[in-house]
Order: structure tokens, then C-alpha cells, then sequence
């Protein structure tokens, strides 16, 4: 069983990025978990993610900091995701819709 320090080392071994994609729901997972727990207390909480193959284990001061951690990784998730798909931005002219011109 492989552990790691922290998130980078556990995400940045994957080959491709939809191993990093499922690896990065893994860790925002494990994190909204701990988030519960935090809203509670205001110390140092811990969070260890165990898949069977891998350990991480990692600590947080405030439930902010677990709630900053979430939000950069699932914007990093985010531009993983249109990297494998992309993503589309349709621009239509507004008196072209005949719903909102009434």
C-alpha cells in the first residue's frame, strides 16, 4: 500500500488526466467529510483518505481552510474536465429568442 504526505503526491502520479480526475474527486470527498466534522470545532482536524492502495493524510486549522482547500480542487477539477471534453460557449443575439420577446 503506497502513502503519501499530501494530495499533491497522491494526484500527481496518475498517467492520465482521468485517473487525476477520479483521484481529485477522491480528495474533495474525504475533504467535505472532515468539512462536517469541522463545522463543529475550531482546531486542528485531520482527514486520511484510504482507497485500499493509497493513504493520505493531512491536517487543517479551521473549518475555512478545509472550505478554501475544496473549492481551489474543484476548480482544478473543473479545467481537468473541459480539458477532456472542452467546453462550448454558445452567443445568440437577444432579439433572436422569441420566449423573452413578447
Amino acid at each position: 500500500m503506497a502513502t503519501y504526505d499530501n494530495a499533491y503526491s497522491y494526484i500527481s502520479c496518475s498517467t492520465n488526466i482521468t485517473e487525476k480526475i477520479a483521484k481529485i474527486d477522491a480528495v474533495i470527498a474525504a475533504l467535505e467529510d472532515i468539512s462536517l466534522i469541522a463545522a463543529g470545532k475550531a482546531h486542528i482536524n485531520e482527514y486520511e483518505l484510504d482507497d485500499g492502495q493509497t493513504k493520505i493524510k493531512a491536517s487543517y486549522r479551521s473549518p475555512k481552510a478545509i472550505a478554501d482547500s475544496i473549492d481551489a480542487y474543484t476548480k482544478i477539477r473543473e479545467r481537468w474536465v473541459n480539458k477532456c471534453i472542452g467546453s462550448v460557449v454558445v452567443l445568440r443575439d437577444a432579439g433572436s429568442n422569441n420566449i423573452y420577446n413578447r
